[in-house]
């Protein structure tokens, strides 16, 4: 199973910090098969400003075997919360929309279920070792501030 993360949200929800993440371990899933139907999982989080009017996109690419969903999330709940937070937040949403989307469509060999369970333990296993942080603490460039 290929699974794919990528983002469009605003600079203040600071999700980069959580997709590369999920991006970082999507190898978990690379020798994991779930039926021939479904072979790639593409997911998009979008967190932009409610205003600008974005809906989420679904595709099923039936002859590619690919999956495609939007996981969208609430700029105004996810920028107050710690980092460690909006990775709870962010594992929840994603978790729910993306089951609740694959409930929608009619698969005759892929065992969503599975598929599921498996990213639920994955999610929670990237959220207990996650610090809030990405690579360490963001350090002045040593030649600045002389």
């Amino acid at each position: 199973m290929k699974l794919s993360f990528t983002s469009d949200c605003n600079w203040e929800s600071r999700l980069n910090r959580i997709s590369s993440h999920y991006v970082n371990n999507s190898a978990d899933f690379a020798g994991r098969t779930y039926g021939e139907e479904v072979v790639s999982v593409a997911l998009l989080f979008m967190c932009r400003d409610p205003g600008l009017g974005f809906s989420r996109r679904v595709q099923f690419r039936r002859k590619k075997a690919e999956f495609y969903t939007d996981v969208m999330l609430d700029l105004s709940t996810i920028v107050p919360l710690s980092m460690k937070e909006k990775m709870r937040y962010v594992s929840r949403e994603l978790l729910d929309q993306l089951s609740e989307q694959l409930n929608k469509v009619k698969f005759r060999d892929f065992d969503k279920a599975r598929f599921i369970g498996d990213l639920e333990k994955w999610l929670k296993d990237i959220e207990s070792r996650y610090d809030g942080q990405t690579s360490g603490a963001w350090r002045y460039d040593p030649g600045e501030g002389s």
